[in-house]
């Protein structure tokens, strides 16, 4: 178990399964045209690989540079997932009712 980790083929693994997330979801969100999540759901998971690449990093002996550039592109994918989820919060409080059933 220890050699999985120490050839970096368990970081690879995560990284493509959170790809392969990011695409599908991506595309569904895009074709419901849902731009806004969309576009949070790829800043979450661009958080989340900048994450994964900081512990790779760190555990296969990259060095304190590159561990330091990950967190900080974690922190800025991280802050533009929370920028758009308070804007999608500000325009869902916003937006009138839509329910028709009852038209009297």
């Amino acid at each position: 178990m220890a050699a999985f980790f120490e050839s970096g083929l368990a970081f690879k693994l995560i990284l493509s399964a959170l790809a392969v997330e990011i695409a599908l979801a991506g595309f569904y969100f895009w074709r419901r045209q849902q731009g806004f999540f969309m576009l949070s759901f790829i800043a979450n998971g661009l958080s989340g690989a900048a994450l994964v690449l900081a512990m790779q990093s760190a555990l296969l002996g990259a060095g304190w540079l590159f561990v330091a550039i990950y967190l900080l592109a974690g922190l800025l994918a991280h802050v533009a997932d929370v920028g758009l989820r308070v804007a999608l919060s500000k325009v869902a409080a916003g937006k009138p009712q839509t329910d028709r059933s009852n038209p009297s």
